[in-house]
């Protein structure tokens, strides 16, 4: 069953292209999507020179095992898009998306105006070897689901399936749907069974074709849409129409925040914090995709990959769990850090279940990543749509997000995700200013902080997709307080919208003369971060320090670390300064490469912490 408030979150965010609220606040999808970018820029340009050989049956993908893009070792191309967030009750975490944006997470440059439509994603396979008669009854067999908490495809958009004939070279469409309203993902299953294609080059693809909204009146309306999730694809013998059962067990959400509310807390404050905004427990749903009742073991690990430590917490248990069910285990979990080490702190949380031997085992385990570092924050990272205020009586409108200080501090500034719309309106005349305000009975009350300066949205080409606004002098907090911005023109300035955070309480409040809560299905990617005046690297950090080396230097569009070789496999935390201590960028990284394509010719510094310990790098960056 689809739950009611994904529905009720597809509902809105699938009006054709724009959504209004309350008065003027506006809900847009989103035009760009930087980490797919990033992702592409990151793993596509060096892994698709590594063409796989001929595959052999079965082939499998729930996507579950891969990140943003599609495991390269079974498909050809990167355009479509890895998630776990934009579909609607998967049968396993994580899907695979074709939206109407290319493999670096932009608007097709070809893309048209509805009711003409373009083509857009493809996911194609690598060669399969299908050398068999046709009585080995082969069968291609997926899952789909239109739409899911996205943008609805119309029904002149669709999803397709092509063959690809090797007598002729071309590829041939043996399957296609037009555009729905929101459903469960459906079964697909299609014979292979032409001799044109029972060859050892058989590749099959899918492909989406798409439309931008027709609508003149305001530019930000054009952004991505018609999205199609696909799931579970399976090729292989001996197979028969009827075989739609999945013989599995899988989580099918992501491992739950730590917090009850939030979804990070500065470092420096969570040890105050700990005793009054951790949940009791962290959750992750699975679910029984096969026709009996299984019986499943979980367990549930923490790690500190910083320092590689582990810890298996309490007794695995089990639980029956009846047919076609999904279930929700809840992992109850001590807490016990050491908080004198250091300025930051990363903590794993690995939940993994034992099922019976046949069950594929990609989808048995979820991995959530708890960073702590300098900023309170209520989203997961990820927008699934823009927000802002736009229309008559909108300039000078003020948006507000209510947080809580857990010992008297200053605020630096806000790291903030802008999307990118259409032609980039967004940064041409669109301004506001940063503020702060007391709290009174429940909303923003007298101001503590009106900033001078003046801001544009700005975007940035590395994956978190977030930028550092800092106010012009740190601003003290202690408490509840609020932050959020006045903008002065009636544009929205499309802030990130995170449609799978959305706290009990109201949390989020717009100004248009008056206070009011937020009709917003989600809240803001908007990041109040705690000023340090120790903040940054300079020369006097070398002596305290161990270099690390890293290469090419000077650098274009990416960087390699040399990283200790009994370090190969740890995370590593990566912060990067301009020569004047101001800090750019703060990213996790699971290789040793990072992409600095986004960063503007000169010097920087770079502080890395590999299992624990620190290093410093230098590096001189010249497109």
């Amino acid at each position: 069953m689809i739950k009611i408030k994904c529905v009720i979150a597809s509902f809105l965010i699938c009006f054709p292209g724009i959504l209004r609220l309350q008065a003027q606040e506006v809900i847009t999808p989103l035009y760009n999507n930087p980490r797919a970018a990033q992702q592409y820029n990151n793993l596509y340009s060096v892994k698709k020179s590594t063409r796989a050989s001929l595959l052999e049956l079965p082939l499998f993908d729930d996507f579950s095992n891969s990140s943003l893009i599609a495991d390269t070792g079974s498909w050809s191309d990167a355009f479509a898009f890895v998630n776990n967030n934009f579909s609607v009750d998967p049968v396993s975490n994580g899907v695979v998306t074709l939206d109407a944006l290319d493999a670096e997470g932009s608007i097709y440059s070809h893309a048209v105006l509805s009711p003409l439509t373009f083509e857009a994603d493809h996911l194609t396979s690598h060669p399969v070897n299908l050398a068999y008669p046709a009585s080995d009854s082969i069968y291609l067999s997926f899952l789909y689901q239109p739409g899911g908490l996205c943008d609805l495809p119309e029904e002149e958009d669709s999803l397709m399936v092509d063959f690809f004939a090797t007598d002729s070279s071309k590829w041939i469409n043996v399957w296609r749907i037009p555009g729905t309203g929101l459903h469960a993902f459906k079964h697909v299953m299609i014979p292979v069974t032409v001799e044109r294609f029972l060859t050892s080059g058989f590749r099959f693809r899918f492909r989406n074709r798409a439309s931008l909204p027709r609508n003149n009146e305001t530019p930000d309306k054009r952004s991505n849409v018609d999205y199609w999730h696909l799931d579970y694809i399976r090729l292989h013998r001996n197979r028969s129409a009827a075989d739609t059962i999945l013989r599995d067990v899988a989580f099918n959400t992501p491992i739950t925040t730590v917090f009850k509310e939030l979804t990070a807390i500065p470092w420096s404050h969570f040890e105050q914090a700990r005793f009054t905004t951790l949940a009791p427990f962290v959750s992750a749903g699975y679910r029984n995709n096969d026709s009996i009742t299984r019986n499943v073991t979980r367990s549930l690990t923490i790690l500190e990959p910083l320092y590689g430590e582990s810890e298996p917490i309490g007794t695995p248990t089990a639980q029956d769990l009846p047919a076609y069910e999904t279930t929700v285990v809840d992992f109850p979990f001590p807490y016990d850090l050491d908080f004198d080490r250091g300025d930051s702190a990363l903590v794993r949380f690995k939940a993994a279940l034992r099922t019976d031997a046949f069950d594929p085992k990609v989808n048995d385990t979820v991995i959530h990543d708890q960073l702590f570092r300098d900023y309170y924050a209520y989203d997961d990272g990820t927008p699934e749509a823009g927000y802002g205020l736009r229309g008559d009586g909108t300039a000078y409108g003020m948006v507000a997000i209510r947080h809580y200080s857990y010992e008297p501090d200053m605020l630096g500034g806000i790291y903030i995700y802008f999307n990118q719309v259409y032609d980039s309106v967004n940064l041409k005349e669109y301004t506001f200013n940063l503020m702060v305000w007391n709290d009174s009975e429940g909303i923003p009350g007298s101001v503590i902080w009106d900033d001078e300066t003046t801001y544009r949205p700005l975007y940035t080409s590395t994956y978190t997709g977030f930028v550092k606004y800092e106010f012009s002098e740190p601003v003290p907090v202690n408490g509840t307080f609020y932050v959020g911005w006045r903008q002065y023109k009636e544009y929205i300035l499309n802030v990130g919208l995170d449609l799978n955070s959305d706290p009990d309480s109201p949390v989020m409040f717009y100004n248009l003369g008056t206070w009011i809560d937020s009709d917003a299905p989600g809240m803001l990617l908007f990041r109040p971060y705690m000023y340090d005046s120790s903040t940054g690297i300079d020369r006097a950090a070398e002596t305290e320090m161990t270099p690390l080396n890293l290469y090419p230097n000077p650098a274009t569009d990416r960087i390699w670390f040399q990283v200790p070789s009994s370090n190969h496999d740890d995370a590593i935390l990566v912060d990067i300064y301009d020569t004047s201590g101001r800090q750019l960028h703060h990213s996790l990284l699971r290789s040793n490469s990072l992409d600095v394509s986004g960063f503007s010719p000169g010097l920087y510094y770079i502080r890395t912490i590999i299992a624990g310990k620190p290093y410093y790098s230098k590096v001189l960056i010249n497109h």
